[in-house]
């Protein structure tokens, strides 16, 4: 069975640029970056370096108002030497689902 990429997603994101900061929890790696879209289980995040796929991070909004321990499920590079990281949230705080406001059908990340 071929894999999809990106990965087909179980509910839509909304697009929502926020400042977030990322900071892995297996090594010392961290990044000031922005959102490209949310929901209440994900995020894409447009990076300077890349991310490894599976490496858990900390994503936390700038003002911290909005935290979640979260999963890289992806990380695709672009033309211009950025990158898109998925994010799959874990421990959201209650109000990241306040921003999914989104549609109900399944789209790429």
């Amino acid at each position: 069975m071929a894999k999809v990429f990106p990965p087909v997603r179980s509910e839509s994101r909304i697009p929502e640029k926020m400042l977030v900061e990322l900071y892995s929890l297996e090594n010392a790696a961290h990044e000031i970056t922005s959102t490209i879209n949310v929901s209440s289980h994900g995020a894409r995040v447009l990076t300077k370096a890349p991310w490894a796929p599976n490496q858990d991070v900390s994503v936390r909004s700038v003002p911290g108002n909005l935290y979640s321990r979260a999963h890289v499920v992806y990380c695709k590079a672009h033309p211009d030497r950025s990158f898109s990281i998925g994010l799959r949230l874990l421990q959201p705080t209650e109000l990241w689902p306040a921003l999914s406001k989104a549609s109900a059908s399944p789209q790429p990340h």
